[in-house]
């Protein structure tokens, strides 16, 4: 992957640690804390009490978010959302201590020190970078700068194998780091992708155990990719990273003073040390809060009740007949010599047979947000497929649509023309363009091409006239939407498949040929499924 170099500077500067704002381990194994305590939220007779993740601040469940990564035990973004997924990282990090659930307050304060303790440490921080518009956290006390390449700033942790790429580009540079990102996957390893509007992410494990993980953001100077690998041993560290991009700015990864934690942190020395357990070697934290956290008399729990018989089990449903019939139809397009076609999401969903001139075909890929999918067919003849247009249709351009709507009532390929009417679909949507193409039922799915026949988009769906028509008192006219040929060829990219690029300089066809070449690449997709 090519690209052409994009300067910009961070101003990043990476030496020592940062000037330590707390030592939480330290003052938690100090017995020599100020005798007068405030009135602590976890005061020492509620350190016993089960934790309850409400009480906190979001900067706190945060904090515990990051930790929990820093472990090996949460992988999912440190938003402060305390979720299912959180309660369980922090109930797995319990049992890796040796310690029985429920969680108690205490053992999440222990939690937040040892992970303060491993935060200062390395100088970690969560740092805004202006040109990009996005942060994400730095191991600022042991990083350092390594040679540039292509378009890309690069960085390293100097105590593991945690690699940073950063690039700021526009939408064909996203396409080729998260192609190669792809194309990068270990065989037999199920890679992970996110893809909306404004935001692309792809995670694989590489040949030799390496993770490597992209995001792009599109952001105000364009797009901004954060690009991470660490070996597999380092998993947590890369976890952390990624689950700390955020778009903008955001706080930093640190405990509010005077929030329950800090104030619980208190209350544990003040246990410690009425203990005797004066300076206790700071490594050994979780066998000191063993010995010194003496759990205050069990509640006797009532024996439960018998257990009732289980209901008797359903009779089996009936089966259902096994002979599939025709649900509905749409468009597809051959968009290689190897048989690959694109179509809609949408006109696959709920088929258990696709069929191509009457045989059936393979479903490879499909993508919800996106609309599309990618089906297999028999090879095509050689040359004899769409080719994309190698840039973005203009505002008001002249395009063809092609596609078999209504194949209940109309036979053969209809072909309309009209005009890119918006950049952008409904409600601002940039995956989408509106065009003022006539299109019905069944088009879905079908090319959209410019002047030269090269493709500009696909044919998604018509505005429903019947409902703008109750909201406004207005029937809309040729307002239709197909999805992006940027974003279609990003798609391909994702699924394996290399669009075939049109020239820059295709000359414009007429109208009886430009309709020749969308017959021989254009067909109908008919869906079975058993009748329900």
């Amino acid at each position: 992957m090519t690209h052409s170099p994009t300067a910009f500077n961070l101003g990043l500067q990476f030496s020592q640690p940062p000037e330590p704002d707390m030592r939480i381990l330290s003052a938690i194994l100090s017995a020599t804390m100020a005798a007068a305590t405030p009135a602590y939220a976890y005061t020492v007779e509620k350190m016993w009490a089960e934790f309850d993740a409400s009480k906190l601040t979001v900067e706190e469940k945060r904090f515990l978010q990051f930790g929990l990564a820093l472990n090996g035990k949460y992988s999912a973004l440190m938003d402060g959302a305390w979720g299912n997924g959180s309660q369980r990282a922090l109930e797995a990090w319990a049992r890796n201590a040796g310690l029985d659930p429920p969680i108690e307050n205490w053992e999440v304060v222990l939690l937040a020190a040892e992970s303060a303790d491993r935060v200062q440490a390395d100088g970690w921080e969560q740092r805004y970078f202006e040109p990009m518009d996005i942060s994400f956290a730095v191991p600022a006390g042991r990083m350092r700068q390594e040679p540039a390449t292509d378009a890309f700033l690069n960085y390293a942790h100097t105590t593991s194998s945690l690699r940073y790429s950063l690039n700021l580009g526009d939408l064909p540079q996203v396409v080729g780091i998260h192609t190669y990102a792809l194309s990068s996957a270990l065989p037999g390893t199920a890679p992970y992708t996110l893809r909306r509007e404004k935001v692309l992410i792809t995670s694989v494990e590489q040949a030799g155990g390496t993770i490597l993980y992209a995001r792009s953001d599109l952001r105000r100077n364009g797009w901004s990719s954060v690009v991470l690998s660490a070996a597999k041993r380092d998993q947590n560290l890369l976890n952390a990273v990624s689950g700390s991009i955020t778009k903008g700015w955001s706080n930093g990864i640190k405990l509010p003073p005077g929030g329950e934690i800090m104030e619980g942190i208190a209350s544990m020395a003040t246990i410690l040390a009425e203990a005797g357990q004066d300076q206790p070697n700071e490594y050994a934290s979780l066998e000191a809060m063993r010995e010194g956290m003496t759990a205050p008399p069990a509640t006797p729990v009532p024996s439960p009740a018998p257990q009732q018989p289980a209901a008797a089990p359903a009779p089996p449903a009936t089966p259902k007949p096994s002979d599939q019939a025709l649900q509905g139809s749409g468009t597809a397009f051959f968009v290689s010599e190897q048989g690959h076609l694109i179509t809609n999401a949408h006109v696959i969903e709920g088929c258990e047979t696709l069929k191509i001139d009457g045989r059936p075909v393979s479903l490879l890929a499909a993508d919800e947000s996106f609309d599309l999918a990618l089906i297999k067919a028999a090879p095509q003849e050689a040359g004899v497929v769409a080719k994309f247009a190698p840039r973005p249709a203009g505002l008001n351009a002249d395009i063809t649509v092609a596609g078999y709507p209504l194949a209940g009532l109309l036979s053969g390929l209809n072909v309309t023309r009209g005009s890119v009417s918006s950049l952008k679909g409904l409600g601002g949507d940039a995956i989408r363009m509106q065009i003022s193409a006539p299109v019905q039922p069944g088009n879905s799915g079908g090319p959209a091409v410019d002047a030269a026949g090269r493709v500009v988009g696909v044919v998604v769906s018509k505005l429903d006239a019947k409902l703008v028509a109750d909201a406004t008192g207005d029937i809309p006219q040729n307002v239709n939407f197909a999805v992006r040929g940027e974003i279609a060829k990003l798609f391909m990219f994702q699924n394996g498949v290399e669009p075939v690029l049109g020239d820059e300089d295709s000359p414009t066809l007429d109208p009886v040929t430009l309709g020749k070449n969308l017959e021989g690449v254009t067909r109908l997709v008919e869906c079975y499924a058993v009748p329900k």
